[in-house]
C-alpha cells in the first residue's frame, strides 16, 4: 500500500513533522473540536458573569434612579424656551442672561457701576456686584438659571451668598450691602414654588424673581409673564 505524505508545520511544538493525509485530517478535526469546546466554555463563562452582573443591578435598581424622560424641569429657564435646548445650551443661556442683565441694569440706572472683580483662583466668584456711590449701597447677587438644586448644592449656594455678604460688609463699612439670589426662570418671586424657596431657608427672604431684582436696583423695567417669556425666547433665537 502506498501512502502519501505532506510536510506540515506543528505550531505547538514549533517543529516540522511528517503526517499522512488521513492522519492529518483527523488531527485537524480534533483541533477544531477542541477550539469549539473552548469557545463554548468561554461564551458560557461570559454569559454567567453577565447574568450575575444583571442580577446585582436588578436587586439594587431602586437605588439608581432611571432614564425616563420626565420632560423639561419647571424650575429651569429652559422650561420657558420654545426651542429644545441641550443641557450645554441651557448652561450657556444662563451665562448669557447674567451678562444681559448686567447691561440692562447699568443702562437703566446711571447711578450704578459694576465693581465685579476678575475671577481669581481660590476666591469665590460673584455673578453681579454693583456700587451706588450716591446712595452708599452695594448690590451683590448670584444669578441662577435653575434653583432646583439638590440639597448639597443648594446649601453650598446659600453658604456662598452668606460668606460673600459677610466679606462685603467688612470691606464696604460705609455702605449698605444688599444681597440677592435671583432665579431667572421666574419673572416674579410669587411663582417660585415654596419647596424651591425652602431649599434656601437661611436666605429665603433674599430669593427673588427678575422683577423684584430689577426693582430693588431702581431699574424702571417690569415684565408680565408673556413679555418675559417672549424676551427670553428672543434672546435665544438671536443667540443660536
Amino acid at each position: 500500500m502506498e501512502f502519501s505524505f505532506n510536510i506540515i508545520e506543528d505550531y505547538d511544538d514549533n517543529i516540522i513533522i511528517k503526517q499522512s493525509i488521513k492522519k492529518r485530517s483527523r488531527l485537524i478535526c480534533e483541533e477544531k473540536e477542541e477550539e469549539l469546546i473552548e469557545e463554548k466554555t468561554t461564551d458560557k463563562n461570559f454569559q454567567n458573569k453577565s447574568n450575575r452582573a444583571i442580577d446585582i443591578f436588578m436587586k439594587n435598581k431602586h437605588k439608581y434612579g432611571n432614564l425616563k424622560d420626565t420632560g423639561k424641569d419647571y424650575n429651569s429657564i429652559s422650561y420657558i424656551v420654545k426651542k429644545q435646548l441641550s443641557q450645554s445650551q441651557s448652561i450657556k443661556l444662563g451665562i448669557i442672561m447674567e451678562k444681559v442683565l448686567t447691561d440692562l441694569i447699568l443702562e437703566s440706572n446711571s447711578n450704578l457701576k459694576s465693581i465685579k472683580p476678575k475671577n481669581e483662583s481660590g476666591k469665590k466668584e460673584k455673578d453681579h456686584l454693583f456700587m451706588d456711590e450716591n446712595n452708599k449701597i452695594i448690590y451683590y447677587s448670584e444669578i441662577k438659571s435653575n434653583l432646583n438644586l439638590d440639597t448639597e448644592k443648594s446649601k453650598e449656594t446659600s453658604n456662598k451668598c452668606i460668606d460673600i455678604y459677610n466679606i462685603l460688609i467688612k470691606k464696604y463699612k460705609n455702605y449698605k450691602v444688599n444681597m440677592y439670589l435671583v432665579g431667572i426662570r421666574y419673572f416674579v418671586k410669587e411663582i417660585i414654588p415654596k419647596n424651591i424657596i425652602n431649599k434656601y431657608d437661611n436666605i429665603s427672604e433674599h430669593v427673588v424673581g427678575v422683577n423684584e431684582y430689577l426693582s430693588s436696583l431702581n431699574c424702571n423695567i417690569k415684565f408680565n409673564e408673556d413679555e418675559y417669556i417672549e424676551y427670553i425666547n428672543d434672546i435665544v433665537n438671536h443667540s443660536l
